[in-house]
């Protein structure tokens, strides 16, 4: 989001945020009076289509445009232009309100117009603003990124305007306070303004898509803003579960826990897999011996130095709670490459009213390319007959509050064996443990566990989901292909 000097305009960038393809959204102020250097630089950055938000009384006569279509979208009533005084909020309010099918059409514009797009009004603040907002909004950009965006006007604005706009105002009869917020409309960006009018959006409509959708903004074009704007990326997930860690080090003598993450994390490491998140879905500890959270804490850090990449952890039914909360928080949220990944509580086996009513608020803004929801309990059953009922209890809950949501996978654990599903259409991946792998054809009354353990790696992207479970300890090699090619490769 760097401003770039074009001469002739001001307010010039290319828009940027998780999820988006670079140089493909620009913004500026009006190009009215670029000279051929600055249609050349412009033209180099291979603008292909440029949307005008200004009526026609706004317009300079003549032609200055470069090698690219001009589609025009005015935003403000054409009867009436662009206010000379007034509070900004009110001003943005009374877009929204009252221009909702004209913030549409010039939406779709962008949507279906060829690419880069540049979009400005006269500053490239308010008009230019809100709907790059609108359209960072409904592809799910976070409203951090799209506000940041929004203020960086107001530094670019004030130099190239501050003086025409007080020239203005000492023709208008206004009083100290009134003065005050003319000049705010009409050189700053303040982001609480722009963050305070999304927030009111919402609570009236829900959703900004919601809001867009009731001014005849329909699934398709949708569909194109979204193809538009969002890089096809994949979120490579390195899944984890069921760690087992133990205060005497070695569970069943055997199993250390946490020299296991250490060894996912020089495997992975020296691998060609390049994970952009490390998801651990409960159980870190056996039988809630919070004593090993530190160590655990440690291992996890390490992972992720060592990988380059967050790691969002939640609790098991094995879980000490509080001790759990204090090591390693509760509630997690990341954004990674557009993607939002949610950790869930559901150490108790269920999911709490609070907790629910949490995902929902998170989840009423979409993220840029879908989320990946992170729980223990899995909300489908095991085949296996020692877990029958094991399963996430009142999964309807869950269902209900994901209904409509941009998730597009679930990870899960508990079962101490991979398996896959579908819960409410959605994907979903249970990993096999670290600890042991169980045996899924005993009796009702018989556990076998093997010493198997396993982790996964799950990709996402906008045509679908792949999991596979990748086993800890490397197996005995029947055959190899090439004399180059080693087993751990």
């Amino acid at each position: 989001m760097n401003s770039i000097e074009v001469a002739g305009t001001f307010n010039v960038r290319a828009v940027a945020g998780p999820g988006l393809i670079p140089h493909t959204l620009f913004r500026s102020a009006a190009l009215d009076h670029l000279d051929s250097g600055g249609r050349d630089m412009l033209c180099a950055y291979g603008i292909r289509t440029v949307i005008d938000l200004r009526d026609a009384t706004e317009r300079a006569a003549a032609d200055t445009t470069g090698d690219w279509t001009v589609a025009h979208h005015p935003l403000y009533d054409p009867r009436t232009g662009p206010p000379q005084a007034g509070d900004i909020a009110e001003v943005y309010r009374a877009l929204l309100d009252e221009r909702g099918g004209a913030l549409v059409e010039a939406l779709r514009g962008l949507a279906c117009s060829p690419a880069p797009v540049l979009v400005h009004c006269t500053a490239g603040k308010d008009r230019t603003g809100l709907l790059v907002a609108l359209a960072l909004a409904a592809v799910g950009v976070p409203d951090a990124v799209i506000l940041d965006d929004y203020a960086r006007s107001g530094t670019q604005v004030r130099p190239h305007r501050e003086e025409a706009v007080r020239r203005l105002l000492t023709g208008l009869a206004l009083d100290p306070a009134e003065h005050a917020r003319a000049l705010e409309l009409h050189l700053d960006s303040p982001p609480s303004v722009l963050g305070d009018a999304l927030a009111d959006l919402r609570a009236r409509h829900g959703t900004v898509t919601s809001y867009l959708r009731a001014h005849g903004f329909t699934d398709a074009d949708l569909t194109a803003l979204r193809t538009r704007l969002l890089d096809a990326t994949t979120l490579t997930v390195l899944h984890l579960s069921d760690v087992h860690a133990s205060a005497s080090a070695r569970l069943r003598t055997r199993v250390d826990g946490i020299a296991r993450v250490r060894l996912v994390a020089e495997r992975v490491e020296s691998s060609t897999l390049r994970p952009d998140v490390v998801v651990v879905t409960g159980d870190l500890s056996h039988h809630g011996e919070s004593s090993t959270y530190p160590a655990l804490a440690t291992a996890f850090d390490e992972l992720r130095v060592r990988l380059g990449c967050p790691v969002v952890v939640v609790p098991g039914n094995h879980d000490e709670p509080h001790s759990f909360a204090t090591f390693f928080g509760r509630n997690p949220v990341e954004h990674v490459h557009g993607f939002r990944v949610i950790g869930l509580n559901t150490a108790v086996g269920s999911v709490s009213r609070v907790d629910l009513d949490l995902l929902r608020s998170e989840l009423r803004s979409p993220a840029a390319n879908g989320t990946v929801l992170a729980l223990h309990h899995p909300p489908v059953p095991s085949p296996a007959a020692t877990l029958t009922g094991r399963e996430l209890a009142a999964p309807e809950e869950l269902a209900a509050a994901l209904d409509g949501s941009d998730v597009v996978a679930i990870l899960a654990g508990h079962f101490h064996h991979p398996m896959s599903g579908v819960f409410a259409g959605i994907p979903v991946w249970v990993g096999g443990s670290l600890a042991y792998l169980q045996d899924t054809g005993t009796p009702a009354d018989t556990v076998v566990g093997f010493d198997a353990p396993m982790y996964s790696v799950v990709r996402c992207s906008r045509h679908g989901v792949s999991a596979l479970p990748i086993p800890l300890h490397t197996p005995d090699v029947l055959f190899r292909s090439s004399p180059t090619l080693t087993a751990a490769s």
